[in-house]
């Protein structure tokens, strides 16, 4: 199982990055900086709070294949980087747009949700092909 969350997670990452470059590419082409960098900067802070999850998660099987104690999922540290996030955007208005940094956090948890509904669909099909 842990193994299939690692794949997950790397196909995650290929997502991810191709939307850095979208941003990239907006704030290099188009006068829409301000927008393009905020963006930018929801979707590293998304990208590392999925990777903190991760590793927790990762934590927390070994833990419990172990039968030992585990505590808590990195959910104040998770917190904590939105926090700076949004301290960040709304102190550098100039730099950073503030909605566009709250959708570049959206857009990790979008990435994930679309990507489980389209494997979900594509495992439903697969099985009903090797039934019928």
């Amino acid at each position: 199982m842990l193994e299939s969350l690692i794949g997950m997670y790397h196909r995650h990452q290929k997502y991810l990055i191709a939307f850095i470059g979208v941003c990239l590419l907006g704030w290099f082409l188009t006068p829409y900086v301000h927008i393009f960098l905020g963006l930018k900067l929801g979707l590293i802070v998304g990208w590392f709070n999925y990777w903190l999850l991760m590793r927790r998660t990762q934590a927390m099987t070994k833990a419990l294949a172990e039968n030992r104690n585990f505590y808590g999922i990195g959910t104040v540290a998770r917190m904590g980087s939105v926090l700076l996030a949004t301290i960040i955007a709304t102190q550098l208005p100039e730099y950073f747009h503030v909605y566009s940094m709250l959708i570049g956090l959206g857009i990790a948890y979008a990435v994930i949700f679309l990507d489980f509904m389209l494997y979900s669909l594509y495992r439903r099909k697969k099985l009903t092909k090797r039934e019928g």
